[in-house]
């Protein structure tokens, strides 16, 4: 154990430290961040959006260099360095929450009248942005409840197609007003009361590992005894791909700030397709953690 896990292992020692020198997180470890930025590995070049390290940076100067490089294009063209970064990046709705909390929180720091301009520029964007997406969520829910309506109408002959339309279109737009008042309500509700809950804090070293923890999770949900033993019984009685999401989301860092069922249908499948079943490492490890229960 190196100096620093000794002295943050002893709490007194670690509150001392704290409030003599701050405490600056895990952002000193090579790969200890969230990719929301595409980036490579090598020699800089000034002709793209891609930021550029000459090794695996840490956290800290991979965020840095982000809002660095955008402060050396000019305003027309900020747009499209973060449209370059934000359309690569699944989780559209993550990556505009971190970056409206990062940026307001770097408006709040004193710097150049210049570079606060830029960060305004990129604010604004991110507002739009957001706003794009809830009107084609909006518009996405119109949609599929204009045609449910359609398919529960009767076409009977005297019935006018035109008419049909003119209903299905009233009542798809009511229908998700109303629908989109009942989410948001229960969105604040659901916020309030999870926020009284006790949540872990979970950070890993290396981030390029959270795919393979998501993977063990999967794996531990799947474990069931050997057929020769309790005809092959499940572990669990009750355990979902939905319990893994709540799991992350209430106790992992990196998705506290996602929707559930985005954790579930993007980083859970994600997981999945990333490290196969048929892969040799899995298959040990389902062979190991089925002898542990039940050998």
């Amino acid at each position: 154990m190196n100096i620093r896990k000794r002295l943050f292992s002893n709490l007194f020692l670690r509150n001392m430290i704290s409030d003599l020198f701050g405490r600056s997180g895990n952002y000193n470890t090579p790969g200890s961040f969230i990719p929301y930025f595409q980036y490579k590995i090598g020699d800089f070049q000034d002709d793209n959006h891609f930021l550029y390290f000459q090794r695996e940076p840490f956290g800290r100067r991979y965020y840095n260099e982000f809002f660095n490089k955008l402060n050396q294009y000019i305003h027309g063209h900020i747009p499209d360095y973060l449209e370059f970064h934000f359309s690569a990046y699944s989780d559209k709705h993550g990556f505009l929450k971190f970056l409206q909390h990062e940026i307001s929180g770097r408006l709040k720091q004193k710097s150049g009248q210049a570079r606060s301009q830029k960060l305004e520029i990129a604010q604004e964007w991110v507002a739009e942005k957001q706003q794009e997406l809830k009107s084609a969520q909006k518009i996405a829910l119109q949609q599929e409840i204009k045609q449910g309506v359609q398919d529960m109408l009767p076409f009977a002959s005297g019935v006018n197609l035109g008419e049909i339309e003119n209903i299905a279109q009233t009542l798809s737009q009511k229908l998700s007003d109303r629908i989109e008042l009942i989410l948001s309500g229960t969105e604040e509700r659901m916020l309030s009361i999870t926020d009284s809950y006790v949540t872990g804090n979970i950070e890993l070293n290396n981030q390029n590992h959270l795919v393979k923890v998501i993977k063990l999770f999967k794996l531990l949900k799947d474990v069931q005894a050997p057929p020769e033993k309790a005809k092959a019984e499940q572990l669990f009685r009750r355990f979902s791909d939905t319990d893994i999401a709540a799991i992350l989301r209430l106790h992992f860092e990196p998705f506290k700030s996602k929707q559930h069922n985005s954790i579930q249908k993007i980083d859970i499948k994600k997981a999945d397709e990333s490290i196969p079943n048929k892969n040799p490492k899995v298959q040990k490890l389902e062979a190991a953690l089925q002898e542990y229960f039940y050998s």
